[in-house]
């Protein structure tokens, strides 16, 4: 088990305008999104949690012991450690009830947040996200890739995650 006191406390600012990239890890790098049932849960979770907490999510990708992604808060005040407990946390103890894990999914801590707040750092971290499959070998082409919004971007055929493209946030 990773110990939790190596984990600095994640720095995050509540910023109106700004979206943010996303990084967290499987606990201690276990590749538990190699299991689909578990990236269903993750994905269906983080759906509802797009609804209840009102962001969007711009780019994704589940990769076998880590995710990454993009999202746009509406509201002008929003709490980004509530956004990610409610997207971790609910996925974690139904693998554990299902018998799918025998311990949590998540490093501690918030994992990685970056505020970025311009069109242009926005593309980057999207390229960045549907890159990483090919990055990792995982595929030769990123819309082969079965858990990234990679193919949502291309095809416009919405993935498990639902997404929004940048311009339906600022039109």
């Amino acid at each position: 088990m990773s110990d939790p006191s190596k984990f600095k406390t994640r720095k995050s600012w509540n910023e109106f305008g700004h979206s943010h990239f996303l990084t967290f890890s499987t606990l201690d790098k276990r590749p538990y999104l190699d299991d689909h049932r578990i990236c269903r849960l993750l994905a269906n979770r983080i759906n509802e949690a797009s609804q209840e907490l009102n962001f969007a999510v711009l780019a994704y990708v589940f990769m076998p012991d880590h995710s990454h992604l993009l999202i746009h808060p509406i509201e002008d005040e929003y709490v980004m450690a509530d956004i990610l407990k409610a997207m971790k946390q609910g996925p974690s103890k139904s693998a554990r009830n299902r018998g799918w894990t025998n311990t949590v999914l998540w490093e501690p801590g918030g994992g990685h947040d970056s505020n970025i707040s311009n069109r242009h750092a926005r593309v980057e971290a999207i390229d960045y996200i549907h890159q990483n499959p090919i990055r990792k070998e995982l595929v030769e082409d990123p819309l082969a890739y079965r858990w990234s919004s990679a193919n949502w971007y291309v095809t416009g055929e919405q993935g498990d995650v639902r997404c929004m493209h940048l311009g339906e946030l600022w039109n």
